[in-house]
């Protein structure tokens, strides 16, 4: 059974920059406000080239598996690029709707969103694998009032694959109607991860 507390919980960052939201299997989240604040560095608008985002994702989510802690006996596998998961990622970005896509098969998923040219692509990955100090690795959960189920769902063991994409939306902004453009990534994990009782590696 899949945990239904990781994949409900959302963190939003205040001011204008980053948002996240994670899960594998919700078809519904709640907002909860974070505690660490990041400054909106000058605007990046320009996409990445399909291969270079393709290659900094792939290389991004690797080096948060390398990294984590403590540290995994065996280590884990390195994640490939999945050309499915990143279709159903980019059919789904598009939509510009910073929530779960309830129609997206048996993928884990990742979300996150910030103002035109906050984050690098390696930044968005690093957000999410930052969530480990908020990971109990013993009780096998987060921490009391945390959120920390994007980190999981990248350390996730048992997932060998990611695919991405992100858009440019002028609709629908998680920053209010102030800040009508906003840049949306959805990544998607295959296999899924993040089962209640079940330790990502």
């Amino acid at each position: 059974m899949r945990s239904s507390s990781s994949v409900l919980r959302w963190s939003a960052l205040l001011l204008l920059t980053p948002l996240l939201g994670c899960g594998t299997g919700s078809k519904a989240a709640q907002r909860q406000p974070a505690s660490r604040r990041q400054t909106v560095t000058a605007s990046r608008e320009k996409a990445p080239a399909p291969k270079d985002f393709e290659r900094d994702m792939v290389a991004a989510h690797n080096h948060a598996r390398a990294q984590a802690k403590p540290t995994p006996k065996p280590a884990l596998p390195p994640l490939t690029w999945s050309s499915e998961a990143a279709r159903k990622a980019a059919s789904w970005a598009k939509e510009c709707r910073f929530e779960h896509n309830p129609n997206r098969g048996d993928f884990g998923e990742n979300l996150a969103a910030a103002t035109p040219g906050a984050w690098t692509t390696p930044d968005v990955v690093k957000s999410w694998a930052d969530e480990a100090v908020d990971y109990d690795f013993a009780k096998k959960a987060c921490k009391r009032g945390k959120v920390c189920g994007h980190y999981t769902q990248v350390v996730w063991r048992k997932t060998a694959a990611v695919g991405c994409a992100t858009v440019l939306c002028n609709k629908n902004s998680p920053f209010g109607a102030q800040h009508p453009t906003w840049q949306n990534w959805v990544c998607n994990y295959a296999p899924p991860g993040n089962y209640i009782g079940q330790s990502p590696y």
